[in-house]
């Protein structure tokens, strides 16, 4: 009796031990759960499948190179930034091996949609920040927004785990065509030729109403999605402000022809990106920099010629007060010839103002003398702790 006395107390004194040691290491983990997996799922969100899929690749990989990588899906991170909470988890797992610190691990938090990927020191340089963020922009947060979760993780798990086994990422494959944004483009284009056919009186009002009613509900179908009900608002909207805007245009026809021949050159800018690497900085801003400036220059030549037919007197103080602008400019730079060389425009640009204010002045002034009536009338599966988790922060994070 005594015997089975004390099997009995020492069975009841090893569970509490091993009780006490269990709940102590609950305790130590962050989120409340042992952090024994390679991939835990608190937010319910991947399927069994898909949860023994990871966690046999992510085996491999620890077998085939020792890093360790792990998955950990959560509803929230509770307040703390995903940077953070990233990083404490990253360290209570201490993944990766010790003195190697090659362990990774993607959090996904699911209900504030945002991801991130903790990288550790001994990895940082096979898995860099920008391929991080390469991984969550390209690959993880485009399924996400499609609601595809399972294929968002396990996207960003192929890539790190090609990454670690020495591999290159793979070329990102090029958007596809956004239904909505056709829609809309086209819903301008169809309201700029109309309105141009109104100013032009070829087409009248009734039938540009129906016009953009027949051609708002077709547009909106082609949209499709579950917002197509708001593209019936949009759409219309779209097609008077193309057709305001270039009917308007239409009426100043150098302008008119102006802005189409600029639309075409970027139509075929973008086209020859397709096909060849096309700088937008050499081929786009450039010449239109270049034409503001000739713009520019061509404005000052027509206010100092009516300023030297005003007043040659007049024009001869203002030229002296832009000659000084420029020496004081020069001055102050004070960098040598590039110094004057910058000078040039600064004095341009303010000789503009110069000769622009004083002739519009005198101009009005010689009208009033000449004529009292024009002036009046001139006015905008498991995995133990390999004892790394030392990470300094590097990975990357995104949102969706």
């Amino acid at each position: 009796m005594m015997r089975w006395l004390q099997q009995s107390v020492l069975s009841l004194l090893v569970l509490m031990a091993c009780s006490l040691f269990i709940s102590a290491q609950a305790d130590t983990s962050p989120i409340g759960v042992a952090l024994d997996q390679r991939v835990i799922d608190l937010s319910n969100t991947l399927d069994p499948g898909t949860t023994t899929r990871l966690k046999e690749q992510l085996a491999a990989l620890e077998q085939r190179k020792g890093a360790q990588v792990a998955v950990l899906l959560v509803p929230t991170t509770g307040g703390s930034s995903i940077e953070d909470y990233a990083n404490q988890l990253f360290r209570a797992w201490k993944l990766g091996r010790k003195d190697v610190n090659d362990g990774i691990l993607l959090v996904v938090a699911k209900h504030d949609r945002k991801v991130r990927i903790e990288v550790g020191y001994g990895l940082e340089g096979t898995v860099t920040d920008l391929l991080a963020h390469r991984i969550i922009e390209e690959h993880i947060t485009p399924a996400f927004r499609q609601g595809d979760f399972a294929g968002g993780v396990a996207l960003g798990v192929n890539d790190l785990v090609v990454l670690v086994d020495g591999g290159d990422l793979p070329k990102v494959a090029g958007p596809g065509i956004n239904p909505q944004a056709v829609a809309v483009l086209l819903a301008f284009i169809v309201g700029g030729i109309g309105g141009v056919l109104m100013a032009a009186g070829k087409l009248p009002w009734r039938q540009a109403l129906m016009l953009t009613v027949g051609v708002s509900v077709a547009l909106a179908a082609l949209a499709g999605g579950r917002d197509w009900p708001m593209y019936l608002l949009l759409l219309p909207l779209t097609i008077l402000i193309g057709g305001a805007t270039f009917g308007a245009l239409w009426l100043a026809r150098t302008v008119f022809y102006c802005v189409i021949g600029l639309l075409a050159y970027i139509a075929a800018l973008l086209v020859a990106d397709r096909f060849v690497a096309v700088s937008f900085v050499h081929w786009l801003a450039l010449p239109l920099g270049a034409l503001a400036v000739l713009g520019a220059y061509l404005a000052l030549w027509v206010v100092m010629r009516d300023a030297w037919k005003t007043s040659p007197m007049g024009f001869a103080v203002r030229l002296l007060a832009a000659v000084a602008v420029y020496v004081a400019a020069g001055l102050i730079a004070d960098a040598g010839r590039d110094g004057w060389l910058v000078a040039f425009p600064i004095a341009s640009f303010v000789a503009l103002f110069i000769f622009g204010k004083t002739a519009a002045g005198s101009g009005s002034g010689s009208g009033g003398s000449s004529s009292g009536s024009s002036s009046s009338s001139s006015s905008s599966s498991s995995s133990s702790s390999g004892g790394g988790g030392s990470s300094g922060g590097g990975g990357a994070s995104g949102s969706w």
